[in-house]
């Protein structure tokens, strides 16, 4: 089975909105930021479970596994499920960088104050190992709690909200990619792009659509997008007028500027999707609100190993929600047990 675990992303649902607005949230990087804690709570939590279990009067305590995580975002969760593997993804990158480039640069200070390779000895291997520098890359990453943060209150940036301590002191260091043990991705009519009438691509978005967007929020904080082009089915209609907690279709135009930031981010970084963590395009041909060609050409460029995209017919937006859904559902279900199978034959043959 399977523990499933949602948040009310910043202004929806039962969150608290910025400035209490409903609907409204600081900043797309913000809400990115929020869904990354959360992951890192989640994993705490059963670590901490897992403690307690091995807490025991037996001599040898049985070493809990850590638990595979699958991220599955639905429209806006689905941009910001693909976000955060690329923030994780070029963090992991750049740690390795700066470790190998850390390693040569000890390396050549040690080979360069001998004149002699056999001068090499021990004292200054463990010289070079000791260095700060390399005590930075080798630490155990530490992840932030995100307990201790207020209600409704939102990261700046992800490097400025992440605490880490190792043995001696308090350095920021961190790797979540590995911590969090993620085993696959889904993104459910994600919000690879927006849908517009001439299916206008990422430079477009970003030097016209943008500043546009930027512009009406400067000048009418407060003007909100007409929803009369979206339809909707009947069904889909009669779940919304009973949700208490669901948003208006009405989207501030500062919201939706934030969401194109997020976009052109989202398309501008795909070099740092992680190779190795499977990812699932669900996305219908006739999405109305997210563009179904940039959804399938962000899956055909991304450089990851095992991909998968699965497109719909006679569907609009609400792909969960909407007649078919049940098809959805099974698709996710049985793209898991997929790639469950897999990593655990790959162990086996390890």
């Amino acid at each position: 089975g399977y523990s499933v675990y949602g948040i009310d992303l910043q202004g929806h649902g039962e969150s608290q909105a910025w400035k209490n607005v409903r609907g409204d949230f600081s900043s797309f990087d913000d809400i990115v930021n929020d869904v990354i804690q959360y992951m890192n709570q989640i994993q705490d939590e059963i670590s901490n479970e897992n403690q307690m279990n091995d807490e025991s009067h037996d001599i040898v305590t049985t070493k809990k596994k850590r638990l595979p995580m699958y991220i599955i975002g639905h429209s806006m969760g689905g941009g910001i499920a693909l976000r955060i593997l690329q923030l994780l993804g070029k963090e992991q990158k750049d740690k390795t960088n700066a470790g190998k480039s850390s390693n040569y640069k000890n390396r050549k200070a040690v080979l360069d104050k001998s004149t002699n390779i056999n001068q090499i000895d021990n004292d200054m291997i463990e010289d070079m190992i000791s260095d700060n520098s390399v005590k930075h890359i080798s630490n155990k990453r530490c992840i932030t709690n995100s307990k201790n943060d207020g209600p409704g209150t939102s990261s700046a940036s992800i490097s400025a909200t992440i605490n880490a301590s190792t043995s001696d002191d308090h350095e920021i260091c961190y790797n979540y990619l590995d911590d969090l043990n993620i085993k696959g991705c889904v993104s459910l009519s994600g919000m690879v792009r927006l849908k517009t009438s001439r299916n206008a691509g990422n430079k477009l978005f970003k030097y016209f659509y943008l500043p546009a967007f930027s512009f009406v929020s400067c000048v009418m904080p407060h003007k909100r997008t007409s929803s009369s082009r979206y339809k909707r089915s009947e069904y889909y209609a009669n779940i919304c007028k009973y949700d208490k907690f669901r948003n208006s279709d009405e989207i501030k135009y500062r919201n939706i500027s934030e969401c194109i930031k997020g976009t052109i981010k989202l398309n501008d970084n795909i070099k740092y999707m992680p190779e190795d963590i499977p990812l699932l395009f669900v996305h219908s041909k006739d999405d109305r609100s997210c563009s179904y060609e940039a959804a399938h050409s962000f899956y055909n460029k991304a450089n990851v190993h095992n991909k998968k995209f699965h497109p719909l017919d006679d569907m609009n937006h609400a792909i969960t929600i909407e007649t078919g859904n049940e098809e959805v559902l099974k698709t996710v279900i049985d793209w898991i047990s997929d790639v469950r199978s897999n990593c655990e034959d790959e162990i086996e043959d390890e």
